[in-house]
């Protein structure tokens, strides 16, 4: 056992996650980033340098370091020993029961490469600590290699059993891939008013009382928007329930409440917390959940992969979410883009399962990582307010997430840029590249 400081902000040490330490003398890893993180955060965390004084400090950040390294031996048995996972307490966040707001603002499209995300947030929603973990590019490629092998990324059925055979997505009949959306919106109820949804995959699809929505892609991980988590406008993280298959006020796999006083961590890139990133926070728009309740033992889980542009455009795409009906913009101005509004057929029902019957189409990419993968892709699956976090999703060996939706680039309201007939995708979605698909497979590994 190594004998170590008491852990202070700004202190430039790290420890490899084979090191085990009591609480009392947890080393938190920083690189020295504690110090200086604060000024490029929105707003200012309400850092309390009290290690001795909030005993639910030093706990948290043991909880993060223990499910790390069980995760990591879980996957790489003796090689987790060669991963350093390096973990920095923020600071105190603020917590709210708001509404998610899709973000409306422009964002630049960037063809140069970005950085890697630079590790997650993690957020404790009970003593809404903060911390910051990071993880080598090189290490985090391991994890998703290894829990590929471990087949964590291929989804399953009740209790872990295999892929139901199910496939509602594909009728006959279908039509072919939609050019545009917004003005001529094609979505229908999937769900039975009032009656739990529990058609596969559907069902692992789940509404956020907040007004957004994500996907459960293991017993107790979701998959969602950033957006839907942490409001980036007004630097707070926003608590809310889960449930998966609702329809109306009925659920058939129980609610996850965020917080509860379980374990429960919310997780979102670090440049999503970040003021002014690099190219603009939208090709950061994504994060993870660890709920407190194994919902996915009841409901079964969606897979997850990455695929490049070119099995991206040629896959049939799907999207299904909950809608937000009458929704409006934080200013106040009505939305009139949900399933109910002019263009549509049908009435929006709240608390409802929506989507388009037929395929749609991806194309448009922006915003490179390193490796050359754009994190945004334009899409034509109709979407609007509350399909925030949506997946959208392809067939291969089971459903699996390739992205989450996140914004509609034109047709929101009666002052925004309309949709007209050229706008041929008028969506936008964070895709699922291998460096976050690798961070899913490192959260998904947690309380597996």
């Amino acid at each position: 056992m190594h004998s170590m400081p008491s852990p202070r902000r700004g202190l430039p040490t790290r420890s490899r996650p084979a090191t085990l330490f009591t609480p009392a003398a947890l080393l938190l890893c920083g690189l020295s980033l504690a110090a200086h993180a604060q000024t490029s955060l929105i707003g200012q965390p309400q850092f309390t340098d009290g290690f001795e004084t909030d005993a639910s400090i030093g706990a948290d950040a043991e909880e993060l370091r223990t499910s790390s390294r069980e995760a990591l031996v879980n996957l790489l048995g003796a090689d987790a020993d060669d991963v350093e996972v390096f973990i920095t307490y923020i600071g105190k966040g603020t917590l709210d029961n708001g509404v998610a707001f899709e973000p409306l603002q422009p964002q630049p499209q960037v063809s140069t490469p970005n950085p890697f995300a630079q590790g997650f947030s993690a957020f404790n929603p009970a003593t809404r600590n903060e911390f910051r973990i990071q993880i080598a590019r090189a290490d985090l490629q391991l994890i998703g290699e290894a829990g590929a092998r471990a087949f964590l990324d291929a989804g399953a059925g009740r209790q872990g059993q295999p892929v139901p055979p199910d496939n509602p997505d594909s009728t006959p009949g279908q039509g072919p891939a939609k050019s545009w959306s917004n003005n001529i919106d094609n979505r229908v109820r999937l769900s039975t008013v009032g009656v739990g949804t529990s058609q596969w995959p559907w069902r692992a699809i789940a509404r956020f009382s907040n007004g957004c929505t994500g996907t459960l892609v293991g017993p107790r991980h979701v998959v969602t928007a950033a957006h839907c988590i942490y409001r980036r406008s007004e630097n707070r993280w926003l608590s809310f329930s889960v449930v998966p298959g609702q329809s109306g006020s009925v659920s058939l796999y129980g609610t996850s409440l965020m917080p509860s006083g379980s374990f429960a961590w919310y997780f979102t890139p670090w440049q999503w917390r970040v003021e002014s990133p690099a190219g603009g926070a939208r090709q950061y728009d994504i994060g993870i959940l660890v709920i407190p309740d194994r919902l996915g033992n009841a409901s079964g889980w969606m897979g997850y992969t990455s695929i490049n542009d070119a099995s991206m455009a040629n896959s049939a795409i799907y999207n299904r979410g909950y809608p937000s009906c009458n929704a409006s913009t934080p200013s106040g101005e009505a939305r009139i883009d949900d399933p109910g509004d002019p263009g549509s057929n049908v009435v929006c029902i709240a608390n409802h399962l929506y989507g388009d019957p037929a395929t749609c189409s991806t194309g448009e990419s922006s915003n490179l990582d390193p490796q050359g993968w754009p994190r945004l892709i334009n899409h034509s699956c109709d979407a609007s307010a509350g399909h925030s976090g949506s997946p959208i999703y392809r067939y291969s060996n089971g459903p699996r997430v390739v992205g989450v939706h996140v914004a509609s680039l034109c047709g929101t309201t009666a002052t925004a840029t309309p949709c007209t007939s050229g706008s041929l995708r008028p969506l936008t979605a964070v895709r699922l590249t291998p460096e976050y698909r690798d961070w899913v497979t490192y959260f998904r590994s947690w309380k597996p």
